[in-house]
């Protein structure tokens, strides 16, 4: 006989909600859920901390590629970063922060992997295989909030023989940063986000650097500098900082439409 409860039926799931991922997408799904009142759920989360991408990427020259103004959450504005451009551990520490000021990390299950999820349509519930400290373990939930991120999953290029190159390689979302490149030959596959901030650190470190693009790209001064007291200071000010982000946000929007 079918043992799976009948639609309707009074099976009450581990969980409410289950959402997987403590990046920015999962701290914000939290935040939200908080607000509507629902205080059932828990977030699944696979390395040993939130913040997501920039707790997983490392390599030189990590940083937020739009304005910190506009990437930071509406409700968890602050006037203190250092650049227009935050650099990737300033991400990190502000994902911790909002994490702690809004009482989340004790949602948060970290180290735990979610391996397949199945919905049983008989009992209106999903089905999660997990694997965490204790070994592998289910949970069920009534809903499942995916805030799985992409950018700290590793795609190397399909290159003919790569398998057999017999040097060092490298990749941005897997940073080794016990391999020094001073002096080394070096290649750049790609002229993404994350080349173009790794680039320029190890430029000057290294003998010899070439770089391979499949498109060609726009490429424009990035105006980043530092902010210190006075721009802090008028930061510091909410309606002044609002102000600022709409306008910014209003521009990239803009030029994003324009170039693209």
């Amino acid at each position: 006989t079918d043992p799976s409860p009948s639609r309707g039926s009074e099976l009450a799931p581990d969980h409410h909600v289950v959402v997987i991922g403590a990046g920015f997408g999962g701290i914000g799904a939290a935040v939200e859920l908080e607000r509507a009142g629902i205080d059932d759920y828990v977030i699944l989360e696979k390395w040993d901390g939130p913040g997501g991408t920039w707790r997983a990427n490392r390599y030189p020259g990590i940083a937020v590629d739009i304005p910190s103004l506009v990437y930071s959450f509406s409700y968890e504005q602050r006037p203190d970063w250092s650049r227009v451009f935050a650099p990737g551990e300033e991400l990190l520490a502000y994902a911790e922060d909002v994490v702690d000021r809004r009482g989340l990390r004790r949602r948060m299950r970290f180290n735990t992997t979610v391996q397949a999820m199945t919905f049983d349509e008989t009992s209106d519930l999903w089905h999660l295989s997990i694997v965490d400290a204790d070994g592998e373990r289910h949970l069920s939930a009534r809903y499942v909030i995916n805030a799985v991120g992409a950018l700290e999953r590793p795609v190397y290029p399909d290159i003919d023989g790569i398998d057999r190159f017999k040097g060092t390689m490298l990749h941005t979302a897997r940073w080794d940063g016990s391999i020094d490149l001073t002096g080394q030959r070096v290649a750049c596959i790609g002229t993404g986000a994350s080349a173009l901030q790794v680039i320029p650190e190890i430029a000057s470190q290294v003998a010899h650097l070439d770089v391979y693009q499949r498109t060609p790209i726009w490429v424009a001064p990035k105006v980043d500098p530092e902010l210190g007291p006075l721009s802090r200071a008028v930061l510091s000010v909410p309606p002044v900082r609002s102000a600022l982000r709409g306008a910014t946000t209003a521009v990239f929007d803009v030029t994003a439409n324009v170039v693209f």
